[in-house]
C-alpha cells in the first residue's frame, strides 16, 4: 500500500563510496621524526633470542635475549619488557627491564620504567617515580662500553681530511693523527 518504486538510476539508492581518511602516521614514526620507520615490536609480540638491527628499534612486546641497534636508537615502550643486554646509541625506557643497558650516548629512563641491572652510558637521565635497582656507570672509558662499540666506530667511514701544502689530495684522517704524533715526538 505505500510501497513505491524508485528507478534503478535514483542516487540515493546507489551505496555512497565513503570518502578515504588520511591515514594518521603511527607513533613509531611520530618517535622517529622522520619519513623512515623503525622496526616494532608490538605489544602482543613475544621474541626469544637476539634481536639486532640497523635501523631505530621500538619494544612494545617481550623479548628475552640480547638486543643490539648499536648504530640506532632502542625505545622500550611502557607495555615493553626485556629480560637481557641491551645495546644502542641511545635508549628510552618507559617499560621493564632485566639485564645491562648499554647506550654509547645516553640513557633516558622514564617514570613508568622498572629497571634491574645496570646502566653503562656516558650520560643518563633518570626521571622521578623511574624504579632502579642496580649499578650505574658513566664513565666513557669503560671498557664495557668501549668493546661494544669500538668495532662500531670504527667500521664508520673514515673522515677525509685535505693537508694543506697538498690542498687537492685527500688523506685518511688517521694517517694525519699519526704524523702529528710523530712530529711531537720530533719536538720533544
Amino acid at each position: 500500500m505505500f510501497s513505491k518504486h524508485k528507478p534503478a538510476s535514483d542516487p540515493a539508492d546507489q551505496a555512497a563510496t565513503p570518502p578515504a581518511r588520511p591515514q594518521r602516521a603511527s607513533s613509531a614514526d611520530e618517535l622517529r621524526g622522520s619519513g623512515v620507520r623503525p622496526s616494532i615490536i608490538g605489544a602482543n609480540t613475544r621474541v626469544e633470542g637476539s634481536v639486532i638491527g640497523e635501523e631505530e628499534l621500538i619494544i612494545d612486546g617481550q623479548i628475552t635475549g640480547t638486543v643490539e641497534f648499536k648504530r640506532n636508537g632502542v625505545s622500550i615502550g611502557s607495555t615493553g619488557r626485556v629480560e637481557g643486554d641491551i645495546y644502542a646509541q641511545t635508549l628510552h625506557v618507559a617499560g621493564r627491564v632485566e639485564g645491562r643497558l648499554i647506550a654509547s650516548k645516553k640513557v633516558t629512563v622514564h617514570r613508568s620504567a622498572h629497571i634491574v641491572g645496570s646502566i653503562i652510558t656516558p650520560c643518563l637521565a633518570l626521571e622521578d617515580g623511574a624504579v632502579f635497582r642496580g649499578d650505574i656507570d658513566m664513565n666513557s672509558e669503560n671498557e664495557v662500553l668501549v668493546a661494544a662499540f669500538d668495532k662500531v666506530d670504527s667500521a664508520a667511514p673514515a673522515q677525509t681530511v685535505m693537508r694543506e701544502d697538498e690542498a687537492s689530495t685527500p688523506i685518511d684522517q688517521e694517517e694525519t693523527l699519526a704524523e702529528t704524533d710523530m712530529t711531537r715526538e720530533d719536538k720533544a
